[in-house]
């Protein structure tokens, strides 16, 4: 899930772009049979299983169930090796033990390995037919493999002998919800809640449902909920905290973040998650240090090598942003948002062909993808390829026609191309949209300039310099402007100020055919 940030251009049209990706929604974990904490408890079966196993006083089913007893204890702990070696045992002793197949296929599917799961729950349901458990679990090893559909079959399956059986509600809601199917999701956690009040990992994923749909507020009531039936889930602190993150609310952001990680150090995506965060507060090198932490754990993490580049380049180290793009593009390949990103590296290094071809290929992947297309656009007007900048403006504008920045790049490729009327209808929709936006009231000056509406220009280039003090475009124009009225001193202190800052500046105005 990416989260855009402010503008940022060195020139009037460099667009909005989406700079962070998310780590994805923690805790859409699928829920097999409970067993116990792991602890004393299950030392002391192991130790007195293991005893029975040793005095040779036990045959047959008995032994058997010393041996899935220990199984069992041994998969509680994590010790998924030992718990298939005992499950082994229990099965060549008592070869219709359902619920030993059943069991070893969750240990299985523990290890990842889903087809060795699906044999084992295969078997569990071939000599107890009624085991809703086998279903719920063999749904899991289904969508484990991305196949939602028979996962979803045997979900339907398990309420049918078991009506009540709250985690193939929860399951089944997961494969909707990794379907896009996100009503149907909510119902089914509703009927996970309903049938097991307490579950607090089905309150996690509907909160995960209402996030997806974009109701963040219904997402934070249920991670609250979550967060109250069990303290110490770290899933729901992290997944709350990208919801504030999404409502703007760094802070608690990241307080939530901060918790995920003192409860499960190892999550990976909470460091990178709470990099972001420290991103949008401009905090950008405990951002980096975040997402060193992510890669850390995690060395294929491509959001995070992602985002990591997008700090990079906001510190201006464009060739470690490079770099970080390549790594988050070869372990996703489809990964659009790091092919945008890359373009954007390029662009900044005026490598404007290699720019485009990140920009087209963002676009192969995602054809309903915005920014690139705008991104593209300011490529190809950086070229001279005006009309073809316009045309990807136009893509963008259909996409998000809510994004005034989109707006004002057509706005500035028009004025320069001089369709001037179209441009002052894009730059006042633009403002429409956000009135001191400092980028669209310089683009607007400069069509009053082209105009020879030399009050409202400077009145315009006030305004952007106010709002962004130092703008040596909005500078240079002013200066223009001001000469054309006669204030010749007050002209060549900004043409001096804004040359100095932007030494190709008065080159530039000179390519809209404006010069002192």
């Amino acid at each position: 899930m990416a989260a855009r940030l402010g503008q940022e251009r060195a020139v009037p049209g460099w667009p909005r772009r989406p700079l962070l990706a998310f780590g994805v929604l923690s805790s859409l974990a699928l829920a097999a049979l409970p067993v116990a904490a792991a602890g004393p408890a299950s030392e002391v079966a192991i130790q007195s299983c293991t005893a029975i196993i040793r005095s040779g006083r036990e045959k047959g089913a008995r032994l058997a169930a010393a041996y899935y007893s220990r199984a069992t204890a041994h998969r509680v702990d994590g010790w998924y090796d030992r718990a298939i070696e005992d499950y082994d045992q229990a099965i060549r002793l008592d070869p219709k033990h359902a619920i030993a197949y059943n069991d070893r296929g969750t240990a299985y599917s523990s290890r990842a390995q889903p087809n060795r799961a699906i044999q084992d729950f295969d078997q569990a349901i071939r000599l107890n037919p009624k085991l809703a458990s086998a279903f719920n679990n063999r749904g899991n090893a289904y969508s484990s493999r991305g196949e939602l559909d028979r996962a979803i079959q045997d979900y339907d399956h398990a309420p049918k002998l078991e009506p009540k059986y709250a985690f193939a509600f929860n399951n089944r809601g997961n494969a909707y919800r990794a379907k896009g199917e996100l009503d149907r999701a909510i119902q089914d956690f509703d009927e996970a809640i309903r049938a097991l009040p307490t579950y607090a990992l089905a309150f996690n994923n509907r909160g995960n449902a209402y996030s997806s749909k974009g109701e963040l507020d219904r997402a934070i009531q249920d991670y609250d909920q979550a967060v109250r039936l069990d303290p110490r889930d770290a899933s729901a602190l992290n997944n709350r905290g990208l919801a504030y993150s999404r409502k703007s609310q760094p802070a608690r952001a990241i307080r939530d973040f901060d918790q995920a990680i003192r409860l499960d150090p190892a999550l990976a995506s909470a460091y990178n998650n709470r990099g972001n965060a420290y991103s949008s507060r401009g905090d950008t090198e405990r951002a980096i240090q975040d997402y060193d932490e992510a890669i850390r754990l995690d060395p294929k993490y491509a959001f995070a090598f992602n985002n990591r580049g997008n700090a990079y380049r906001n510190l201006g180290e464009v060739d470690r942003a490079v770099q970080d793009f390549d790594q988050a593009i070869r372990f996703e390949p489809n990964y659009a948002l790091a092919y945008n990103n890359r373009g954007n590296a390029y662009s900044s290094r005026g490598e404007m062909a290699l720019a485009i071809r990140d920009y087209d290929q963002a676009i192969a992947i995602e054809p309903d993808y915005g920014f690139a297309y705008n991104n593209r656009g300011h490529a190809y007007r950086i070229l001279g390829e005006l009309d073809r900048a316009i045309q990807d403006f136009d893509q963008a504008i259909r996409l998000n026609p809510m994004d005034e920045t989109v707006w004002n790049s057509r706005c500035f490729a028009r004025a320069i191309t001089n369709r001037l009327e179209l441009a002052l209808a894009d730059c006042s929709q633009a403002l429409r949209m956000r009135p001191e936006y400092a980028n669209a009231l310089d683009s607007r000056a400069l069509i009053y300039l082209k105009l020879d509406e030399i009050a409202r220009a400077i009145a315009d280039y006030d305004t952007a310099l106010r709002l962004d003090p130092g703008k040596a475009h909005s500078l240079y124009g002013r200066g223009l402007a001001k000469r054309r009225v006669g204030d010749l001193a007050g002209a060549e202190a900004d043409l001096a100020a804004a040359t100095a800052q932007a030494p190709r500046v008065a080159e530039e105005y000179g390519t809209y055919g404006l010069r002192p």
